[in-house]
């Protein structure tokens, strides 16, 4: 199995700390720049993956850039900010915008209807949208 090595698993424990109000239980492993939670007692060993565990993340550039699959499986209670979108800036969302903003700088947990639906992180009073280029679509 592919070991995490102490410099990104610090990557991604800064992140927890500043974005999650949780630490996810499991084994980190890292299969290039991608980063997967795996279950405790799970083993990878002998068998050809497609996806390892949950897709927390890319390590790039010496940041940890969060997976719109960790959004999609974490609850709002679980997020330190979240930003909630009404049904105009939710369709303005999923297609790409930016929105502007107020509040603390950093990744923010979108959400639809009190249902996370991606990432942005708000810097300069504007939410940089995180959603994933091949899913965005004309609403």
């Amino acid at each position: 199995m592919p070991s995490v090595d102490g410099s990104v698993r610090k990557l991604y424990q800064e992140f927890e700390k500043e974005a999650l109000r949780c630490e996810l239980p499991g084994i980190l492993v890292l299969f290039g720049e991608q980063l997967y939670l795996l279950p405790e007692a799970f083993s990878l060993k002998g068998l050809k993956v497609l996806r390892p565990g949950l897709h927390l993340g890319t390590i790039k550039k010496n940041r940890f850039e969060p997976a719109h699959a960790l959004a999609l499986a974490l609850m709002p209670h679980e997020a330190v900010r979240c930003c909630s979108l009404d049904v105009q800036e939710a369709g303005d969302y999923l297609k790409g915008a930016v929105f502007e903003r107020k509040g603390e700088k950093g990744w923010q947990l979108m959400l639809a209807d009190g249902y996370s639906i991606g990432w942005g992180k708000l810097a300069g009073g504007m939410v940089k949208n995180h959603y994933p280029k091949g899913l965005r679509k004309s609403i």
